[in-house]
């Protein structure tokens, strides 16, 4: 692996909607919940449209991010990936049950 390989570290902060399980955790709204990185393999990447799938121990992702961060990562690489959780509340116009 060359060093440019081992370097390569993209981190994306994955802010979800969620109306009933990110409730039930602590935080309030608005808050970030649930962070936590995972390392895994680049399996598929289209860095013109910002799409990476990257294969972990707990399955495959498929994440976005801005294009031009994706400059020099490669099908290959080594990446880690950093997740949050926001709850931002019920979706808009949705009436709750």
């Amino acid at each position: 692996m060359t060093a440019a390989r081992s370097a390569v570290a993209v981190i994306a902060a994955v802010i979800l909607s969620s109306a009933g399980t990110g409730a039930a955790q602590s935080g309030g709204a608005g808050q970030m919940m649930g962070r936590h990185s995972m390392d895994g393999q680049v399996t598929s990447i289209d860095a013109k449209k910002g799409w990476v799938h990257v294969k972990t121990s707990e399955g495959t992702m498929i994440v976005h991010f801005p294009p031009e961060s994706l400059q020099g990562v490669k099908k290959g690489d080594t990446i880690t990936v950093s997740l949050a959780l926001q709850d931002n509340g019920p979706a808009a116009g949705k009436e709750q049950k």
